[in-house]
């Protein structure tokens, strides 16, 4: 494993990479604002801020249930804001005449917060051709995580960019630390000015600097160097929760439990063999039951909770989760602190503490925060879209300083090659 090898699988890896890099940096420059450019390209009914109370969740579930008789509403958002209208998401029921589930025109149901009253309808699809209004950001969105490619293949092939990505961020770190001067051949003279510097000012100079009055191969170099250099903690926060994004259950969460003994919350609901489409505890006795939940785990890790968000029921864990605002949680205007427990006895199942508890939890919660730039509001929205442009750039100097070397190599060979001829 000598240096030499590391520089090889730098550059192979960047070779492989440098692709899909551009992809994902472009692509993520783009949609940190995914929320405005989805509301521009396709504004969301209006609502009229009134002077009344707003409708609780169980009313507008129902007012959803009524509007369409044929769909299952699994889950309620209690956190609801007086200026915009209610999303209900529908999954279809299944048709006892059939056996088959119903087809239903809608994927989710927009209610005035007020009165209950329907102010629109979408049904989502995964059809991105022709591109329209509708679709555009979808698209942006699948280019980004798996090259737009049909099925899971795109998806597991962007996790493996990233697992590599992910390991090329140690090796491109080490190979930024200036060569010892031990290593030097036995007998050979060491230069008294750099014998005199110490280890850190010889990796300061040239490695974090660029030297703009240079040739363009020595600024693409220093650019490649030292742009990689200055940004590393998040290019390597972009690359481990990218692939928690696409390998979480093949990698990611297994290392994560094995280094930092991260639990999961899921790990008390395996996947059942046949998943029950309504739960067995209705959503009000649920909802009792998660309070009470919450407020144990509350006292118990001496968190508070801020503002309940939501109540889901998964069907394939035959559990429900339940979503609070809680003072560890970090992303801007989420709720990441939940908790499970089974659909039918009630019985806890584990819970989800976003920081403070598990150090796991707390560096995956920061770094899947810095990835989609959800703290420290706009200035690290742009900084994470400027860290796209970023990631473009490594990737276009790394291949055209593989380039340059190659055709450098090729000089080289061809004039040796017309010496030989011309000795011979």
């Amino acid at each position: 494993m000598t240096r030499h090898f590391w520089v090889l699988f730098h550059r192979y890896a960047g070779l492989f990479m440098a692709f899909f890099l551009i992809v994902i940096g472009l692509t993520g420059s783009i949609i940190v604002f995914n929320p405005e450019l989805n509301n521009w390209l396709n504004p969301p009914p209006v609502v009229v801020k009134q002077d009344k109370p707003l409708l609780d969740a169980y009313t507008l579930r129902e007012r959803a249930l009524a509007l369409e008789p044929h769909g299952m509403v699994n889950g309620l958002m209690f956190h609801m804001k007086p200026d915009e209208p209610y999303a209900v998401w529908f999954e279809p029921r299944i048709d006892p005449a059939t056996s088959k589930p119903y087809e239903l025109n809608l994927s989710v149901l927009y209610l005035d917060p007020y009165t209950g009253a329907e102010l629109g309808r979408e049904k989502n699809t995964e059809d991105i051709w022709p591109i329209t209004r509708k679709n555009v950001m979808n698209l942006i969105n699948r280019l980004h995580y798996q090259l737009a490619l049909p099925g899971m293949f795109g998806s597991y092939l962007f996790g493996i960019v990233a697992l590599v990505w992910t390991l090329d961020c140690f090796v491109s770190g080490y190979l930024t630390f200036p060569v010892s001067i031990r290593r030097r051949k036995e007998g050979d003279a060491v230069p008294a000015k750099a014998a005199r510097k110490s280890w850190l000012k010889r990796w300061w100079n040239p490695a974090w600097l660029v030297k703009w009055n240079g040739s363009a191969y020595r600024i693409n170099f220093d650019l490649h160097r030292a742009g990689g250099l200055w940004v590393w903690i998040m290019l390597l926060a972009l690359a481990w929760s990218s692939v928690g994004f696409n390998l979480s259950d093949q990698i990611y969460h297994p290392v994560m439990k094995a280094v930092f003994n991260m639990p999961d919350p899921f790990g008390s609901f395996p996947k059942v063999d046949k998943p029950q489409p309504e739960p067995g505890l209705g959503p009000k006795e649920a909802h009792v039951i998660a309070r009470r939940l919450m407020a144990e785990q509350a006292e118990q890790y001496g968190f508070k909770v801020q503002y309940e968000d939501s109540l889901t029921y998964f069907s394939e864990y035959g559990a429900y989760l339940y979503a609070v605002r809680s003072d560890r949680d970090l992303m801007d205007h989420s709720a990441a602190t939940y908790l499970l427990f089974d659909a039918v006895s009630g019985k806890f199942g584990g819970i989800n503490i976003p920081t403070g508890a598990n150090a796991g939890n707390t560096i995956d919660s920061w770094i899947f925060a810095l990835h989609m730039a959800q703290i420290w509001g706009m200035p690290f929205r742009i900084f994470v879209t400027v860290m796209g442009l970023v990631i473009t750039m490594l990737s276009v100097t790394g291949v055209y300083i593989w380039w340059k070397k190659r055709r450098a190599r090729q000089s080289s060979r061809e004039r040796h090659q017309q010496l030989v001829a011309e000795e011979g």
